[in-house]
């Protein structure tokens, strides 16, 4: 016979044996006693927490021969045939694979036949959020009023994605993460069963590796227990040896390098962990978790040790890491590497990425990027999209530093004569580079910064955008990169739209923004920088810049709705 997964192998048989759902199964057990079985249940929660496992078992129950406490027996031949090939009664079907409108019209065609067997004839249907909009459509009336036998049983990891119309048509049940110790026990129960021997702490890494979910840290355990030797306890060094993982006391050595600023001895730990065959990736990985952790303890204190689920002692050494920096530092380090470590995914220069990123934590000022500086310049007159640019819009003209720089000054100066104040004489362009360059600079002044104002009491539209962008930079550098996807327009009378092109990129960056804590930011941003309130709107360019008129393209180059632009026709 083949080898049975440790997974499979441990698959609760009733509802007793489910880790960590109680609330779930007592909830179920309660209804097949009371004779109160629905006709749809919807399960939802993350991958290998027991959707599929609870599904199986209350099937069997709602047809078992000897249900006296809620759970299938597994002994009655109902118990022990309704799941087998041939036999009708328990139907699972992958949503994936089956998730055209044919597949659900023939689960309707197939309702009206009663069980072979049992009570009911069950349809489980497996990440049932993959079946197409007209699938969903066909199964709405079945699932409504199906026949006295039909019960339904849906499974998701994305509910968010079901119509509101299945959603309320099924008794949902969210199966919950199941916590680490939950998971370290069953892994320690396991063990004891197969007869392998392993130290605590290891028990504790693979619970935590599995990440809320038994399946994975089962699947992971099923690797692991072959690395003994003979008889001898497997340990946690062997564990992280086998996954190509280090131990948290180097993370840690890595961290105070970094934070000391000694470049030299952050390499060459890094240099030691790649040459004991370390992953580049789960280092990476291993980095950003110590960090998220200092940053815990920082900022919550002795709450840390519940939230982690460490002990006193780990606590104060984690303390110990960060005592001595801003919280701001470790906020920068958490995003800044999270970027990075999406790099890896398509490059075959691991070892080089993390070595550049590991230098530039040394140096906080680094961290920092000018977008002016990211953006590659192009010749005149070429054509094509630029970083930055909207498609269906064309560029933003260049503009003249000096004169600009002057303007500003003249203005400014202007300003503090208004307010009863003598300006400071500044003879040229180039000392008005102590003029604020951020969001955050320009909105701790009393009065906006000259430059994103025209002349007439307007809106200047590009200074305003890049001052939104600096501002990003130093306070939410994630919003950088969709904000290189749009373009700012004023609207007129206080409006301001960001405008996004309508390809895939475009869309992925609207969506960024559209969250209310990232939406509030840049509203509430722009608003500083202009001195005003302003109204703003998301906005979808659909048409391309080279299929536009010329009148549309003339209002686009102008970028403000609220000058009007006339075609005079010859």
């Amino acid at each position: 016979m083949a080898y049975l997964a440790l997974y499979r192998r441990y698959r609760p048989q009733d509802f007793d044996n489910v880790v960590g759902q109680e609330y779930v199964t007592r909830i179920l057990k309660n209804q097949i006693l009371s004779g109160r079985v629905g006709h749809a249940y919807l399960f939802s929660g993350i991958r290998g927490t027991g959707k599929t496992s609870i599904a199986k078992i209350f099937a069997r129950a709602i047809n078992c021969e000897h249900n006296e406490d809620g759970n299938p027996c597994n002994v009655c031949d109902t118990c022990l045939n309704i799941e087998k090939p041939g036999v009708m009664d328990i139907i699972e079907i992958d949503g994936a694979s089956n998730r055209g409108v044919d597949e659900i019209r023939e689960i309707r065609e197939k309702v009206k036949y009663p069980p072979t067997m049992g009570k009911y004839k069950v349809y489980i249907i497996d990440e049932v959020h993959m079946l197409t909009k007209e699938a969903f459509n066909a199964l709405l009336k079945t699932l409504e009023e199906p026949p006295e036998h039909i019960v339904f049983i849906l499974a998701t990891t994305e509910p968010n994605k079901l119509p509101m119309t299945i959603l309320s048509r099924c008794q949902r049940f969210d199966i919950k993460p199941i916590s680490q110790e939950r998971i370290a026990g069953q892994i320690a129960h396991i063990l004891e069963d197969i007869g392998v021997s392993m130290d605590r702490e290891a028990i504790d890494f693979i619970a935590y590796r599995g990440d809320s979910s038994m399946r994975d840290a089962l699947s992971l355990l099923d690797q692991v227990i072959d690395i003994r030797e003979a008889d001898k306890t497997i340990t946690y060094e062997d564990v992280l040896a086998f996954m190509g993982m280090v131990d948290e006391d180097q993370i840690a050595g890595l961290v105070q390098d970094v934070v000391a600023g000694d470049k030299g001895g952050v390499l060459l730990k890094f240099k030691a962990m790649r040459e004991a065959g370390r992953d580049s990736g789960l280092v990476f990985g291993q980095l950003i978790d110590y960090l998220r952790k200092v940053l815990i303890v920082k900022t919550t204190g002795a709450a840390s040790q519940e939230i982690l689920g460490i002990t006193e002692s780990a606590s104060q050494a984690l303390a110990a890491v960060g005592q001595d920096v801003p919280d701001k530092r470790f906020y920068s380090m958490i995003d800044f590497l999270i970027e990075e470590k999406n790099k890896l995914r398509y490059s075959g220069l691991a070892s080089v990425i993390v070595e550049m990123a590991l230098l530039k934590l040394c140096d906080p000022d680094s961290l920092v990027k000018t977008v002016v500086q990211e953006q590659p310049e192009r010749p005149a007159g070429q054509q094509g999209r630029q970083a930055g640019a909207v498609q269906g819009m064309p560029p933003r003209p260049a503009q003249a530093a000096p004169q600009h720089a002057d303007n500003a000054v003249k203005s400014r100066a202007q300003e503090m004569r208004a307010a009863g104040r003598e300006p400071t004489a500044v003879s040229s362009a180039k000392e008005t580079a102590a003029l604020p360059a951020s969001g955050a600079d320009m909105a701790a002044q009393e009065t906006p910064p000259a430059e994103v104002r025209t002349a007439d009491g307007g809106v200047n539209t590009d200074n305003l955008y890049t001052g939104l962008v600096r501002s990003c930079q130093k306070q939410k550098q994630m919003l950088v990169r969709p904000l290189m996807c749009c373009k700012l327009a004023h609207k007129g009378d206080k409006k301001l739209a960001l405008r996004f092109s309508a390809d895939k990129d475009g869309q992925a960056a609207m969506g960024m923004l559209k969250l209310p804590v990232m939406f509030e930011f840049v509203k509430k941003t722009l608003c500083e920088l202009g001195g005003d309130q302003y109204v703003l709107d998301l906005e979808l360019v659909e048409k391309n810049y080279d299929e536009m008129s010329i009148l549309e393209k003339t209002k686009s180059i102008i970028n403000d709705d609220s000058v009007e632009v006339v075609e005079v026709k010859g």
